[in-house]
């Protein structure tokens, strides 16, 4: 890890005892160190362009959840507005649609929630552009199998043109292709890989009420904000559904005692 990384987590972790300390009565609280909030800063988008890339082909489908979430939370941000999927037909073939029961479970609104069906990669930016520029939606996600040929810097200021006229936030989650071969004016570009929930190492069974935790790591910002972070580190992230707000992946919970352990010392023991 760099030490702007390790740094940054030190912080975050000062913080976090600091807030525990403080709900348990314990101290006073402090205020967050440099870092701590960055997840705040790195999501506040709105009327913005924002890439979620897999960072393997079997990521796809976290990344597309991924970029549910942020827009679930940009939703939250400007308090209602319509939500619109786009699923080319690849890839709802490759990786399956969007479950109604998961998204009512994930927070969104079923009655303002629009998904559209496209065939190839130029029908699917045709309609996030044309989605974009609607006041009536507060974020467009988009799954895609679109190439760096097609989504280059003239397309991707397309989009982020029309989410800043309209003032919802784009998400692109491109698949099937490397962040690296693309050039774009995309505010943010991030890289997720699926993560199992705190204490399990082993990815678990489907499950609705499984929380959305992902391993994601920045690659590009809004200016100035990548000075306070380390691009190349990996971060777990998990998305609170009742709060539709992002938080680090650092569990609260004490380790527990040995079973095999006297609950108190011996006489002997304490005397010595």
């Amino acid at each position: 890890m760099s030490p702007r990384g390790l740094s940054e987590r030190i912080g975050f972790l000062r913080a976090r005892i600091a807030a525990i300390e403080a709900r348990d009565g314990a101290a006073p609280p402090r205020a967050p160190e440099a870092g701590a909030g960055f997840l705040d800063a790195l999501f506040a988008a709105r009327g913005g362009l924002a890439e979620i890339f897999p960072a393997r082909p079997p990521d796809a489908p976290a990344a597309g959840a991924f970029a549910l979430a942020m827009a679930l939370r940009a939703r939250a941000g400007r308090g209602g507005g319509a939500l619109v999927f786009i699923v080319e037909d690849l890839s709802a073939r490759e990786f399956g649609l969007p479950y109604g029961r998961g998204l009512a479970a994930a927070g969104a609104d079923l009655t303002r929630f629009a998904l559209i069906r496209s065939r190839r990669p130029r029908e699917t930016l045709w309609a996030m552009e044309e989605a974009l520029k609607s006041p009536a939606c507060a974020a467009v996600v988009a799954e895609s199998f679109v190439t760096p040929r097609l989504y280059d810097l003239s397309a991707s200021r397309r989009l982020l043109l029309a989410a800043r006229r309209g003032g919802a936030l784009g998400l692109l989650a491109p698949q099937g292709a490397e962040a690296a071969r693309f050039s774009s004016a995309a505010e943010l570009r991030v890289e997720i890989a699926a993560a199992p929930p705190p204490g399990q190492s082993a990815r678990p069974p489907l499950s609705p009420m499984a929380p959305f935790q992902w391993r994601l790591r920045a690659l590009k910002a809004r200016a100035g904000l990548l000075g306070e972070i380390d691009p190349a580190q990996w971060r777990d992230i998990l998305f609170d559904t009742d709060k539709a707000a992002f938080r680090h992946a650092f569990t609260e919970r004490f380790p527990a005692e040995a079973g095999d352990r006297p609950a108190l010392a011996s006489p002997q023991r304490r005397r010595a």
